[in-house]
């Protein structure tokens, strides 16, 4: 029974009942609305808990794969985003997360020095910043490091000179960090050198390639890790003991085991996105990769030990590790490349499957709306490892533009539960507190944006 064949039958079933009244009918008083919230683009499920909502200054736009900052053990959120064309850092604190200050910035007084901010990376414990700043009117790259509790915008704990294609920051542990460098291929122009005693300009030094390992605690240090391959942007496991080079135009994605120096080439296609590490061993990890074929994207499982890969997901880039190793994957089961080449834009319905790599079992869940494959590719998911349970961002199509839908899953009570939707304009980036009882949305545009941050249900 199609849609409009029962709205047909309501009309009938209700002007019947009022041609049957013999007095005159009476308007139905409406009900109250259920009172809702809006974010910058959203509107919160009635009933939610708002926690705090904060609007953002008019002209930042929180910037894309760079989800809330908890820090300092979740007392303060920071949020990245681009403010008049200027990358920037802006940190949330206090009662309600009203007290705003800026963290980082690429020019005036929370600039360590004023350049591009190529990268940066908050340390596990939540308490320092790394920043890697290509320095204005110097061929050089600077490592800042400031301390979140501490006054003043940093300073510089490393320089490298030359200029950078390539130049990312991440954590191995709190005293840590490890820095990936890629040379541009246009360079200062080498002079031949001066005599000592001529006083000429030295000729400027050859840029620095590869992996450097900064050691923060003391008065720090910085020493290259030899490596037989050429590396790009980084995405290390938790423990630090093997990072992803994620590849890009003439670099091929490649495995890094840091205990033994060593590069394995990864049969994917570049720029691969590590999504998670098997929390029992680190000897897997998740990751999307474009299927240019089928012009999509999909989830796949590598395995450290065999170095196979396993697809986890068709047009889709949700998935994640839970606790005990089993993966949930936003997708369709029906779905494959060759239908989704032949058909883009095939209406499917939304579904999460429950699963372990090693064993045949699924359990599917229907999310009870259709969607379409570019969507699910789209799409985004995070997991809070304290409360074993993932928020998960996609889209469905309207009449208009396309409806973002926030939605939470709780392993343990097998729930599913739509949280927020809106128009998709903009970015919606989301992180869950240490403890995984709250959630930070940062969504919006430079024409108006909010953090908020929710208490989903469990």
């Amino acid at each position: 029974m199609t849609r409009s064949f029962l709205l047909l039958t309501l009309c009938i079933v209700v002007a019947s009942s009022f041609g049957c009244s013999s007095a005159k009918p009476q308007p139905a008083k409406a009900p109250a609305p259920v009172p809702t919230q809006r974010t910058g683009t959203l509107e919160i499920t009635a009933g939610i808990h708002v926690i705090a909502s904060v609007p953002l200054p008019r002209g930042f736009a929180p910037l894309g794969g760079y989800p809330p900052q908890w820090l300092e053990s979740g007392s303060e959120v920071g949020l990245i985003g681009a403010y008049n064309g200027r990358l920037v850092m802006l940190g949330y604190s206090g009662p309600g997360w009203r007290t705003g200050r800026v963290i980082a910035a690429e020019t005036g007084e929370a600039a360590a020095e004023p350049g591009r901010i190529m990268d940066l990376a908050t340390s596990p414990d939540g308490m320092t910043l790394a920043i890697a700043v290509a320095v204005a009117g110097k061929d050089r790259l600077d490592i800042v490091l400031r301390d979140l509790i501490a006054a003043g915008p940093g300073h510089p704990m490393a320089t490298f000179d030359g200029l950078y294609d390539i130049a990312s920051v991440s954590w191995l542990n709190n005293s840590s960090v490890a820095i990936a460098l890629r040379p541009s291929a246009k360079q200062p122009e080498i002079v031949p050198a001066a005599p000592a005693d001529s006083g000429a300009t030295p000729p400027p030094a050859q840029p620095t390639t590869g992996l450097q390992i900064l050691v923060v605690a003391g008065t720090g240090s910085v020493a290259p890790m030899k490596l037989p391959c050429s590396i790009g942007a980084l995405s290390w496991s938790p423990l630090g003991v093997y990072a992803v080079s994620v590849g890009g135009p003439g670099l091929a994605p490649a495995l890094i085991d840091r205990r033994h120096s060593t590069c394995a080439p990864l049969r994917a296609n570049a720029p691969v996105r590590v999504l998670g590490w098997d929390p029992v061993n680190e000897r897997s990890f998740l990751y999307v990769q474009p299927i240019p074929a089928s012009k999509s994207v999909g989830v796949y499982e590598h395995n450290i030990g065999t170095g196979r890969d396993k697809i986890i997901a068709v047009s889709s880039a949700a998935a994640a590790y839970t606790g005990g190793g089993v993966v949930i994957a936003l997708g369709n089961q029906n779905l494959t490349f060759k239908a989704i080449a032949a058909t883009p834009f095939l209406p499917v319905t939304a579904q999460l499957a429950l699963f372990d790599p090693n064993q045949p079992e699924i359990s599917i869940k229907q999310l009870g709306f259709q969607t379409v494959p570019p969507m699910l590719a789209a799409s985004s998911m995070t997991y809070a490892k304290a409360t074993d349970r993932v928020a998960i961002e996609t889209y469905q199509p309207s009449a208009r533009v396309a409806l973002r839908k926030i939605i939470t899953y709780t392993m343990h009570a097998d729930d599913a539960f739509q949280i927020a939707y809106g128009p998709a304009r903009g970015v919606a980036e989301m992180s869950w507190s240490p403890k995984g009882q709250w959630l930070a949305i940062a969504d919006g545009d430079a024409s108006g944006a909010a953090l908020t941050i929710i208490e989903p249900p469990e």
